[in-house]
């Protein structure tokens, strides 16, 4: 069963993934930055987009020093560890969201990591395709 704002658009075959709500977050402002940065390819909205992966990658940091951790692990009796993705700590805010859309994001930021780190057509459509195939799989708000 899904709830919340991916519920209307996912499809019957989707798996459904819990995602940390400050993963989704930051994820939603590559999407952003992404999107602004194809509307217009200028330095500053290169930049933007620059802080808004570093800020994902920062995140993702967060999450995976947790999952190397013994904190919330199985050998001290607790199971749950790893069965929300991005998670950084024993309580995690899950957001449910169907498995197309963290494909589609994942493939987005790999997009938007090579755009910014060689700017230039090769890449620059690319991220557009990414950002068009997340736009047709992602929940309309």
């Amino acid at each position: 069963m899904l709830f919340g704002r991916h519920a209307d658009r996912a499809r019957p075959e989707d798996q459904v993934v819990d995602v940390d709500v400050r993963l989704e977050r930051a994820v939603a402002q590559v999407q952003q930055a992404s999107d602004a940065y194809l509307d217009d390819p200028s330095q500053g909205l290169r930049q933007d987009l620059l802080e808004a992966l570093e800020a994902l990658d920062r995140q993702t940091a967060a999450a995976d020093a947790y999952q190397a951790s013994f904190v919330g692990s199985a050998r001290f009796g607790d199971s749950s560890k790893g069965s929300v993705i991005g998670e950084t700590g024993r309580n995690p805010i899950a957001e449910e969201i169907p498995s197309s859309v963290l494909r589609a994001q994942v493939a987005l930021v790999k997009a938007a990591k090579a755009a910014v780190t060689e700017p230039g057509p090769t890449t620059f459509d690319p991220l557009r395709a990414a950002s068009s195939a997340l736009g047709a799989v992602q929940p309309l708000e």
